[in-house]
């Protein structure tokens, strides 16, 4: 509200700032609402990992942000959630100086479009990159594929700067509900991916939840 911009001395509009407001609730809400959404139906429809989880949340018994640790688990299927359905598909950067990518140039100032959808599952980085597989991420394929080609909250100096809070938040909602409910599909009802901002499904994702 105070900061000035570097070119031009000026402070936000009111109608700009209200686009910033807008930017916090569609990044901080709409986005968590798709990843735990994909997540809840990739256990609904893989009942043994939905056990797994289950019973890893009991053992934790009464869980905060200080007891993360304890649920290594859903840490991890929540991760491959966002492997297989990053809630931004795709971002677009702009190149900060000239560049020669694959044998094309690159100039200075072009816009690109990089896509978490494909890079998560290019099939020369990922194991079976279309399986749900959370096991992948205890082992070397799992890592590297962390280290060079994850990036649901894009990377570097444009990084959600929720990135840390989003994990925690969705591990912690993850468990809250798995310990209360068990998650079933609807049968007939298998959701369709499409791109509104986020990764939703066409005609919503339909799940029972049935108390445990």
């Amino acid at each position: 509200m105070t900061t000035r911009d570097p070119e031009t001395g000026k402070t936000f509009s009111t109608a700009e700032m209200v686009d910033q407001v807008a930017i916090f609730f569609l990044a901080g809400h709409e986005t968590s609402a798709s990843a735990l959404g994909w997540t809840l139906y990739l256990l609904a429809t893989h009942p043994d990992w939905q056990q797994r989880l289950a019973a890893e949340i009991a053992a934790a018994g009464e869980i905060g942000f200080s007891d993360l640790s304890k649920l290594r688990l859903t840490r991890d299927v929540f991760r491959e959630s966002l492997r297989l359905y990053p809630p931004v598909p795709m971002m677009v950067r702009e190149a900060a100086q000239d560049e020669r990518f694959r044998d094309r140039a690159v100039p200075k100032g072009s816009q690109i479009v990089l896509s978490p959808w494909h890079l998560h599952r290019h099939e020369r980085i990922w194991e079976a990159p279309d399986a749900f597989d959370p096991a992948r991420w205890q082992g070397e394929n799992g890592r590297q594929g962390l280290r060079e080609a994850y990036i649901p909250f894009s990377a570097g100096a444009r990084v959600c700067t929720g990135a840390g809070f989003a994990m925690m938040e969705g591990v912690l909602l993850l468990a809250e509900i798995l310990r209360r409910y068990r998650v079933e599909p609807v049968a007939g009802r298998v959701p369709e991916p499409v791109a509104h901002l986020t990764v939703r499904s066409r005609t919503g994702i339909w799940l029972r939840l049935e108390e445990r």
